[in-house]
């Protein structure tokens, strides 16, 4: 059975505990069981083949690019769509006394674009023990190569989830614990595919929401939307708290939050420090 490599850190009294990644492990584990033995249930297949999602935020994320990434061919769209239908029907058939996996939809309303912005994250786990709701984004990288770039994507999509969560819930926390899960090729001998889970502690602040105005007015003028390394960390960690010198990636943030985002942050930066 394929294993899923469990980046782990948990950090005691940290506004970010990862917790979850164990569970999710769990999930993506028996996702890429599936997909590998071709053991599908019907239902599953039909949605892969048929099912589309288009929401607002869907629709942003086509203008947003990051250099190395790449947008899925038409079979690799249904391998990832067959891998998101396997991910939630599997996550809400598994039992958990801790963890309660759950679909959403989470709706803000802009001013600066005069619209309701609409996007569904994968999963929203509920932490029964941490009383906290985490944000996880599934991404299927179909590459042996490289799959930074899929990473960096899956980032920029929890970021303006988490905006709009605490949007949603008038919330006035300042961090949002968030997980991705990366499933990709790989060239061992016993295995096609393999994955990783990630814990992300994002900092939600109105960086996140400028992104989501500008994102929207590009997807509306039919342009594109650059994110460098340099505004990939302003989205995660706000822009007060960020700088950028010749590549390096400058964060300010709590030490056990740059403890437990340091698995991420060395595929999400070339060069990144954190006092």
């Amino acid at each position: 059975m394929p294993g899923v490599v469990v980046v782990l850190v948990v950090v005691e009294n940290s506004p970010c505990i990862a917790g979850g990644v164990g569970f999710l492990s769990r999930v993506v584990d028996e996702v890429i069981d599936y997909l590998v033995n071709g053991d599908l249930p019907s239902r599953v297949l039909r949605d892969g083949i048929n099912k589309r999602v288009s929401n607002t935020v869907t629709k942003i994320m086509g203008v947003v690019h990051v250099k190395g990434h790449r947008w899925p061919s038409t079979i690799e769209s249904i391998l990832s769509r067959t891998a998101h239908a396997l991910f939630k029907e599997t996550a809400l058939g598994v039992r958990s006394s801790r963890f309660i996996p759950s679909l959403t939809e989470l709706c803000a309303y802009i001013d600066e674009t005069k619209a309701v912005i609409c996007g569904s994250p994968d999963l929203l786990i509920h932490d029964l023990r941490g009383r906290s709701a985490c944000l996880v984004e599934l991404r299927l990288a179909p590459t042996f190569g490289d799959y930074t770039p899929f990473i960096k994507m899956a980032a920029i999509k929890l970021a303006i989830h988490s905006w709009l969560l605490n949007n949603y819930y008038a919330g006035d926390g300042d961090w949002q614990p968030a997980y991705i899960a990366i499933i990709h090729y790989t060239k061992q001998r016993d295995k096609a595919l393999d994955a990783e889970v990630f814990p992300l502690c994002i900092r939600v602040t109105d960086t996140i929401r400028s992104f989501i105005a500008n994102a929207y007015r590009a997807w509306r003028n039919k342009t594109m939307i650059r994110v460098s390394d340099c505004k990939l960390a302003k989205l995660i960690y706000g822009r007060r708290f960020t700088k950028c010198v010749n590549e390096e990636v400058l964060i300010d943030a709590p030490r056990d939050v740059a403890s437990m985002n340091e698995a991420v942050n060395n595929q999400l930066f070339r060069k990144w420090r954190a006092p």
